[in-house]
């Protein structure tokens, strides 16, 4: 414990010590400004979200990542200045850009937040966060896309914080350090943390809900769920509706715990499905899922049209949909795809480093699952999670490979992966590794070899 107490005094200085000189290179103090209200507001929540004997390790996380991820999107930043010209890795970035300050601007007018939603139809809760970001910009110095990315930093340094906090629950404090900081390392967050997109706030609003599902039934818990749940749904609709699969989970569990008669019990939970039928079909969710999924499909078919993406997606159903779904969970794949087209080479290495290491981590859930049982031993909680996040992979799958929709369920399917590691020998592990690394050479070499 003492030494991580001597390890957030360095985190922070050195957190300082970057930001100051980013504000001095680009000649705004709102950099500074801006991001300590930033650091503020993530240590605040970790104080709100942990008890006391564990908040040290909770800002010792955050501060840990907010570091890396400020200094992996600083450098990712101006290298992609420096060589293509653009600080943008992704298209879509340019958009938030440009729309942070029409809805700094739209503050001023007196816009509400459901008067915005009405002009932007999607993400406004994306939209109207980095309007924020920009109106305080303003307010201290001038909005600069700086300032914008470091916003996703801190949203970015969120998740191996909460991740900590659910693995609490399982292992040690130990374990679960070693946890956090492997998938802070080593999933997709760090190379989201650089872009400035929606994905990684979707993903923060998973994991909270995670989390406070795993808590003790409260009002409090539930009026926060509730929250997170609407958060989540102005960012991308498509993802509310299997928020509120992971929201019914509080209510099946409170059920569970307070009525003993069986009878009554079904007939609560026949009311609650209910209940979600009805919200679902009287809002436009639907409707803009099925907009938003054409949409994505387009876009995914244009860019695979004569790649191994549109072959897959030609097999007989249900062949495709596996085939999507594992594919989907080996990208970036080939390797050689982030030096192709648009995509931005040794600038997208994180991405690469990400798809290897969660291919690999698939060997471990795989064997847990159906050789150690590994889903019998958890808790229901954690259970009915699992089968829900697996049903989205699924469901998700049939629409685009990408990993930024999937991704906000990867937390659960990395915990597992945990439990399953730790089931294992020595042997079995090394087993896996080997085999896994093995797999994946194999297909390289076939793919280039059949060149598809």
């Amino acid at each position: 414990m003492a030494k991580n107490s001597i390890g957030i005094l360095v985190f922070l200085f050195s957190i300082l010590m970057v930001l100051s000189i980013l504000a001095y290179i680009e000649e705004n103090i709102a950099i500074l400004v801006v991001s300590i209200l930033y650091l503020v507001l993530g240590m605040l929540l970790s104080f709100i979200s942990e008890k006391f004997e564990h908040i040290k390790n909770f800002i010792y996380i955050f501060l840990l990542f907010f570091l890396v991820y400020l200094l992996h999107s600083s450098i990712i930043h101006y290298g992609i200045i420096e060589v293509y010209g653009s600080p943008f890795i992704k298209s879509d970035e340019l958009f938030f850009r440009e729309v942070s300050d029409t809805i700094s601007l739209k503050f001023k007018m007196g816009y509400t937040f459901f008067e915005l939603d009405k002009i932007y139809i999607e993400g406004t809760a994306g939209i109207y966060l980095y309007g924020i970001v920009a109106t305080l910009a303003n307010f201290f110095g001038e909005n600069s896309i700086l300032v914008l990315k470091i916003s996703v930093v801190l949203v970015s340094a969120l998740i191996p914080m909460y991740l900590y906090g659910i693995s609490r629950l399982y292992f040690s404090e130990n374990i679960s350090l070693s946890v956090a900081t492997i998938y802070g390392f080593f999933s997709f967050v760090p190379y989201l943390s650089s872009t400035l997109l929606r994905d990684i706030h979707i993903a923060l609003m998973f994991i909270i809900t995670m989390y406070i599902i795993l808590q003790r039934l409260s009002i409090v818990n539930l009026i926060v769920l509730f929250f997170v749940s609407f958060v989540s749904y102005y960012l991308r609709p498509q993802t509310g509706l299997f928020m509120m699969g992971f929201s019914v989970i509080y209510f099946f569990v409170l059920v569970r715990s307070m009525v003993e008669n069986r009878y009554i019990e079904l007939s609560i939970y026949s009311v609650l499905i209910g209940v979600m039928v009805i919200v679902v079909l009287n809002s436009n969710l639907m409707e803009v899922y099925n907009m938003t999924a054409n949409s994505t499909g387009n876009k995914a078919s244009a860019t695979q049209a004569s790649g191994m993406g549109a072959k897959i997606a030609k097999l007989p159903i249900p062949l495709n949909i596996v085939a999507q779904l594992s594919y989907g969970q080996m990208q970036p794949f080939p390797p050689s795809w982030i030096f192709s087209g648009n995509n931005k080479g040794f600038f997208q290495i994180s991405y690469l480093i990400s798809g290897i290491a969660w291919f690999l981590g698939w060997g471990f859930l795989l064997y847990g699952l159906f050789k150690k049982k590994i889903l019998s031993k958890v808790d229901l909680k954690l259970k009915l999670m699992f089968l829900i996040s697996m049903a989205y992979l699924i469901l998700i799958a049939t629409i685009i490979t990408g990993m930024r929709r999937q991704m906000p369920v990867y937390p659960i399917l990395y915990l597992f992966m945990v439990f399953s590691y730790l089931e294992m020998s020595v042997t079995e592990r090394t087993k896996i590794w080997v085999g896994m690394s093995l797999f994946y050479i194999t297909l390289v070499l076939v793919i280039n070899f059949l060149k598809i």
